[in-house]
């Protein structure tokens, strides 16, 4: 059952940064077919939000011990082909220069997406809709790599027992009510209404299902100003690498193969997003909706076009 936000869903306005933590160049085919052989760039950006008393990250990206951390020789492999460069002020506990975090989005475990967790120790953390038990498995099992997963990356007692420091952090986005899209105002996102959460309780922001990549894989949407208009950001994390995936049918290469959870639900999560992307052209309101991929530097470069931030 839909639960009414207690107001209208999307009506606030945040204040949004769009970071980046580092990037990793790499083949075009690599990560595209259609991609060729010259290298592309692979950003790992990470979504500071921010309302008056609520301070919110999208993510963590790089932090050196992506680089650091001891790991048995199939982490170094993955480290290996995703070969991070880090420059300095890039990292979330650079950018944030002592702000607090009040909620930390996390939309998956994947390494890429945790390295700044450990900088982050005060923020409640909403996990992916995966459960805790789930991923405890994960990160202590010796293939953890294989799964995306730097053990090195989390607090100690996240292989731990419940009502450790770190575990007492954790939020269960299973728990909040499903959010009503305002799909009157906004036609184009009954693509993917019905499969939101209201984690903060005020339809300021909603946390979009979107499976596949990883175990519990989702996004976050909600409305910011772009010199002075109001649009919509879906944050979708990895459920596409490149916004051409769903502007001009790009297809992944063979990078698919590594870490990802169930590629059947991720081909299905691309072909709604593809939809929303449709839908919004047909009615005439393409600019309305920006999706920001985590890796994607054209969409990043775009937004910023337009009067984002980063």
């Amino acid at each position: 059952m839909i639960t009414p936000v207690s107001r209208d869903a999307l009506s606030i306005s945040w204040e949004f940064e769009w970071w980046n933590t580092g990037s990793f160049a790499a083949r075009g085919l690599f990560s595209h077919l259609q991609a060729g052989w010259a290298k592309s760039e692979h950003r790992a950006h990470v979504g500071m939000l921010q309302l008056p008393g609520r301070k919110v990250l999208f993510d963590t990206g790089y932090a050196s011990r992506f680089h650091d951390c001891d790991a048995p020789w199939l982490a170094a492999v993955y480290r290996w082909a995703t070969p991070a460069k880090i420059f300095p002020g890039q990292t979330v506990i650079e950018r944030l220069n002592g702000r607090k975090v009040d909620h930390l989005l996390l939309s998956h475990w994947h390494a890429d997406h945790t390295g700044g967790l450990l900088d982050i120790p005060e923020a409640m953390v909403w996990r992916p809709f995966s459960s805790h038990e789930t991923i405890r498995k994960e990160v202590i099992s010796a293939h953890a790599p294989l799964a995306g997963i730097l053990a090195g990356q989390f607090s100690e007692d996240l292989p731990g027992l419940p009502g450790t420091p770190f575990s007492v952090r954790l939020r269960n986005v299973d728990a909040a009510p499903v959010m009503a899209l305002p799909v009157n105002q906004w036609p184009f996102l009954s693509e993917i209404d019905g499969c939101c959460r209201d984690v903060f309780g005020d339809g300021s922001l909603a946390l979009v299902s979107l499976p596949g990549h990883a175990r519990g894989h989702y996004g976050a949407l909600f409305k910011t100003q772009l010199r002075g208009r109001s649009v919509l950001v879906l944050l979708c994390a990895d459920a596409v690498w490149d916004e051409r995936e769903l502007t001009a049918g790009w297809s992944r290469g063979p990078a698919a193969m590594f870490g990802f959870h169930n590629l059947r639900e991720a081909a299905e999560t691309t072909r709604q997003l593809r939809r929303l992307v449709a839908a919004a052209k047909a009615e005439g309101r393409s600019e309305d909706i920006y999706i920001l991929p985590t890796h994607c530097t054209r969409a990043a470069t775009r937004f910023v076009a337009a009067g984002g931030c980063d």
